[in-house]
């Protein structure tokens, strides 16, 4: 078992999929959490960084977290996600993201997040979401 970063806390990760490359941690209220995910050497690639697909992996899993907490639990899916690869993250770093609500539709929600190590940007990523059984 991993251990949480001071102030952190589990997240209730139930997608089969996340379950492989979790855990992560959060911090916060609903709406205005701070995610945490340790790497680990399984999520890097042969050059000793984290995948690029972890890190969306990661984007998906925060960002989706924190659809579902601004949408008060409203099941949805992701329709469209963008990332900025900036710099490498190692094994054994912690990478923080808080995610931000830059828009909301009766049927979509836009969300973006900077992913950061010790407060530098790994890689910036921005989504939309639809709300599933909305128009």
């Amino acid at each position: 078992m991993k251990v949480a970063p001071e102030g952190f806390t589990e997240v209730r990760l139930v997608d089969p999929f996340e379950l492989h490359v979790g855990p992560a941690f959060s911090q916060g209220e609903a709406g205005a959490r701070r995610y945490a995910f340790q790497v680990e050497a399984h999520h890097c690639n042969l050059r000793g960084v984290v995948h690029g697909g972890m890190l969306m992996t990661l984007a998906d899993m925060t960002l989706g977290q924190a659809v579902w907490d601004v949408t008060d639990r409203a099941p949805s899916v992701t329709l469209n996600m963008q990332h900025q690869f900036v710099r490498p993250a190692e094994a054994g770093n912690w990478i923080e993201v808080v995610p931000e609500l830059t828009r909301r539709t009766r049927a979509l929600v836009f969300m973006r997040g900077d992913f950061t190590v010790k407060g530098k940007i790994v890689m910036t990523s921005s989504s939309v979401w639809k709300l599933l059984g909305q128009g």
